[in-house]
C-alpha cells in the first residue's frame, strides 16, 4: 500500500461511526411518543434562520435526555425536530410545488412489474406495495412524485425552480447523508424514516407518510431565509439564452451560435465545422 493510500485509509478510519445512533424506535407507541414531544418543543424553534447539522444534534440530545431515552433514537429525533421546524412552511406551500421523493426499497422485491428509467422506478402502480398508494395519493392531490434514491436529481430539481417543498421517505442512512445538501439549499422539508434500513422490502408508518402528504395551512407568519432563489439564479446563468448573452460564443459560426443547445452535437459531427477550437468551445458550452 503506497504512503497516499495509507493516509486516505487512515482519514476514512478516523470517521466516527453513527450507526449506533441510527436505531428506529422498536414500537409504534414509542415512536408516537418521540413525535409528540418533537411537536411540543418545536414550539420553542427559532424558524427565521436555518438550523446547523451541529444545533439539530444538540436538540436531540437534550430531548432524548428530557425523554429519559438511550443515545440509539438520535437519528430518528432529530428527523422529527427538524420536521417540526419545517411544518408549518411545508404545508403553506401548494400540493403543485411539492416533491414527494419515495424510496424504491418500499417495493416488494419479488415480483414487481416496474421497470427503472432515468428518474427512478417507474411505479405501475399495481397494487402489491405502499408506493402506488402514496403515490396515487400525492399526484391526485398536486404533487410531482419521484421514486428513487440518492439527492443528486433532488439538488437538480430544487435548483431548476420546479418544487420549492419537499415531503420525502427515507431510511435513517439516506436521511443523514441527504441532511447536509438539504441544509445547503434551504428547502422546506418533512421526512418519514423506513422502520429498517435493509434496503429490501421495508415497510414505513403508513399513516404517518398519509399525514405529511395531506399536510396544508395558511402560510406561516416567519419564513426561514435560505439560499434557494440565489441557486435557482445561479443555474438560470447557465441556460440559454442567458448563456449565450452573457458568455457569447466567438469560435463558433454564427448559425451555431444560434442553434438550440440539442443540435450542438449534430453541429460537431458536421465535417464543415470541424475546426478544433470550434469543438472545444462548443463542448464547454453543452457542459454547463
Amino acid at each position: 500500500m503506497t504512503a497516499t493510500a495509507e493516509l486516505q485509509a487512515e482519514k476514512k478510519d478516523k470517521r466516527p461511526s453513527t450507526a449506533h445512533l441510527k436505531v428506529v424506535p422498536e414500537t409504534r407507541a414509542l415512536r408516537d411518543r418521540i413525535r409528540a414531544e418533537a411537536a411540543r418543543f418545536g414550539k420553542t424553534l427559532d424558524r427565521s434562520r436555518p438550523f446547523t447539522k451541529a444545533e439539530l444534534q444538540k436538540k436531540g440530545e437534550d430531548l432524548l435526555r428530557s425523554m429519559e431515552l438511550g443515545e440509539q433514537y438520535l437519528g430518528f429525533t432529530m428527523v422529527c425536530i427538524a420536521n417540526e421546524f419545517w411544518r408549518e412552511q411545508v404545508q403553506a406551500i401548494d400540493f403543485k410545488r411539492r416533491l414527494l421523493l419515495l424510496p424504491h426499497c418500499l417495493k416488494h422485491a419479488e415480483g414487481c412489474p416496474a421497470d427503472y428509467d432515468e428518474l427512478g422506478l417507474d411505479c405501475r402502480k399495481c397494487g402489491a406495495c405502499s408506493i402506488a398508494d402514496f403515490k396515487t395519493r400525492a399526484e391526485n392531490l398536486g404533487y410531482k412524485v419521484l421514486v428513487s434514491e440518492g439527492t443528486p436529481i433532488v439538488l437538480k430539481i430544487i435548483i431548476s425552480g420546479h418544487v420549492d417543498a419537499i415531503v420525502g421517505v427515507a431510511c435513517l442512512n439516506v436521511l443523514e447523508k441527504a441532511l447536509d445538501k438539504v441544509l445547503l439549499a434551504g428547502i422546506p422539508c418533512v421526512a418519514a424514516p423506513l422502520l429498517s434500513s435493509n434496503c429490501k422490502s421495508t415497510s414505513v408508518d403508513d399513516d404517518w407518510v398519509a399525514e405529511l402528504i395531506d399536510l396544508q395551512t395558511p402560510p406561516p407568519p416567519t419564513r426561514t431565509k435560505t439560499f434557494v432563489h440565489l441557486l435557482r439564479l445561479a443555474h438560470q446563468i447557465c441556460e440559454e439564452p442567458e448563456l449565450s448573452r452573457l458568455a457569447p460564443r466567438t469560435r463558433a459560426a454564427s448559425e451555431v451560435a444560434s442553434a438550440p443547445r440539442e443540435e450542438f452535437s449534430g453541429c460537431l459531427r458536421d465535417p464543415a465545422r470541424q475546426e478544433p477550437l470550434v469543438q472545444h468551445e462548443t463542448i464547454a458550452y453543452d457542459w454547463m
